[in-house]
């Protein structure tokens, strides 16, 4: 021992031979006794301790061996097996091999003869082995188990004490959540907005004080699909609609609809809903507001009754514009009817006279002058909100019925006629001979460009669905649109021909409002292409 003092103040004290560290006071005082501490309680912890534990639970078993020898026939055995069992039991594997060690000893100098020697006779050394060999698994077993134990009483511990710090955790984040969600209950209740709540399904499970006063109902009777009790039985089916597209969606839901007041009248409100989600973008509520637009749903209401009745006082008062409208209508036909009479009239007078041309002269002349009796029908129907004709129509057929009205004209102007029509085109809600008059403006026009350019004269008549919508166009090979005349084009009496009325795109447009669409006209690389776009009803 002391010389293994020796080695640790040698080992200590040679960083103070090198110049390079410097040696505090009491520098080699702290290292010896931290050493010896740690030396002793090595010593005490894995000698001294397992040592009187055996050697305790040996000399119970001597004394005990001693007490039983007359009594029963070899005692010491199981005694010595007891003891050595209890040492490694409550020592661990040293006091248990201690215990081996000297019972072994023991046995051997008392019990095993010749007695009081530590030698052994011939016919008793195998039974030495056999007991020490049997001492040393009984060591190894009770030490294992003991272990074991151990092992499993402190996992036992932690796991008890991770559940109850675990358990405090979740006690208090569940009161953290109770008293976040009672702020937010008395948030919504001091808010004066209708507020509701719904699980992540879609179900209402809760409604502000203020959405039930107003209803007049208890909470109870609000929850689930009985929410859509307090709507308006035509709005009901939309709000369904859209808020089953919004919960599938996983994203906002707004509507408009109509919400019964506890006195049974019914006020327009704005219904908006937005979902809230956790740290893995899991939907667990959706939240509700109701916003009252009654105010502004009369207001735009008046506003369009004064925008109708202003239109309307405007398309009948205006008499120059219905004047020039029928005049700028009637002028293709008419024109029509002059040209084929005359052509009748020149066929009958041939020598012989050609009957069967004349005769097809004459189905011309009926045919356009019947023409002309639709369009002056149609044109004050757009005077009127009475007298629309809207029937299902293939505006692909209007086109190509269209392209035999423009056959003689466009092969005077030396102008080809291109089609290009989507097939399977849904059918419209329109007018055939206002929007076929529509094309025919359109077309007229796009020719009249075309009749001092050099380049090959092509008209282009087109078809597309877009959307819900079908689009047409008529696109030509002019010299394109100013920036004048994309500004008031489509204004009444505006024209940049001297014998035109100033009328022919006022009509259009007007035409196009009344079936609900839209017109345009845009440049293209080879000139003009004006577009419109309706509805299709499939």
């Amino acid at each position: 021992m002391d010389k293994l003092y020796r080695r640790i103040d040698v080992h200590a004290s040679r960083p103070a031979m090198s110049p390079a560290l410097p040696v505090r006071p009491g520098y080699h005082a702290s290292v010896e006794t931290v050493t010896f501490s740690r030396l002793s309680g090595w010593t005490m912890e894995n000698a001294v301790k397992p040592g009187a534990i055996a050697t305790c639970f040996v000399l119970v078993a001597l004394l005990w061996t001693f007490l039983l020898q007359h009594v029963i026939a070899y005692p010491f055995v199981f005694l010595f097996f007891g003891a050595i069992m209890g040492s490694a039991w409550f020592g661990g594997f040293v006091a248990g091999f201690m215990a081996v060690i000297l019972s072994s000893v023991v046995v051997t100098y008392f019990f095993i003869p010749p007695l009081f020697s530590i030698t052994v006779a011939q016919g008793s050394q195998s039974f030495l082995a056999s007991f020490i060999l049997s001492a040393l698994a009984i060591t190894i077993v009770s030490s294992t188990r003991k272990r074991a134990e151990s092992t499993v009483r402190n996992a036992r511990d932690q796991l008890e004490a991770k559940v109850r710090e675990r358990t405090a955790e979740l006690q208090q984040s569940n009161l953290e959540i109770y008293e976040r969600e009672r702020q937010l209950r008395m948030l919504t209740e001091a808010i004066p907005q209708q507020i509701w709540r719904a699980d992540r399904f879609g179900r209402i499970e809760y409604c502000n004080r203020h959405l039930l006063e107003y209803v007049g109902t208890a909470a109870d009777t609000l929850k689930g699909e009985s929410f859509l009790g307090i709507l308006h039985a035509e709005d009901a089916p939309h709000f369904s609609l859209g808020w089953q597209t919004a919960l599938a969606a996983g994203e906002n839901f707004e509507a408009e609809v109509r919400v019964r007041s506890a006195e049974g009248s019914y006020r327009w409100f704005l219904i908006r809903s937005i979902p809230q989600r956790t740290q893995n973008d899991t939907i667990v509520h959706w939240y509700g507001i109701h916003i009252d637009i009654e105010e502004r749903h009369r207001t735009q209401q008046r506003l369009l009754s004064a925008h109708d009745d202003l239109s309307r006082s405007n398309r009948t008062t205006s008499l120059a514009e219905m004047a020039a409208s029928i005049a700028h209508e009637l002028n293709q036909p008419l024109t029509a009817v002059v040209t084929h009479a005359a052509a009748c009239r020149r066929w009958l007078r041939a020598e012989p006279a050609n009957l069967p041309r004349a005769a097809a002269a004459a189905d011309r002349v009926v045919e356009e002058t019947t023409r002309a009796g639709d369009v002056v029908k149609r044109v004050r129907s757009l005077l009127s909100k009475t007298d629309y004709v809207r029937n299902p129509t293939d505006l692909n057929g209007v086109i190509r019925d269209l392209v035999q009205v423009l056959r003689d004209d466009a092969i005077r102007r030396g102008v080809s006629i291109k089609l290009s029509l989507a097939e399977n085109l849904p059918e419209l809600e329109i007018d055939a001979v206002q929007i076929q008059q529509v094309l025919l403006n359109l077309a007229i026009n796009g020719m009249e460009a075309m009749n001092d350019v050099a380049v090959p004269k092509v008209l282009e008549i087109s078809t597309k669905v877009i959307g819900d919508e079908v689009v047409s166009s008529v696109a030509d090979h002019g010299p394109g649109l100013s920036e004048r005349v994309k500004k008031s084009m489509f204004e009444p009496f505006f024209t940049t021909k001297p014998e035109g009325t100033g009328m022919g795109l006022s009509i259009c447009w007007s035409i196009i409002e009344a079936h609900d669409g839209r017109i345009w006209a845009e440049e293209s690389d080879q000139g003009t292409v004006f577009q419109f776009a309706l509805k299709g009803i499939r």
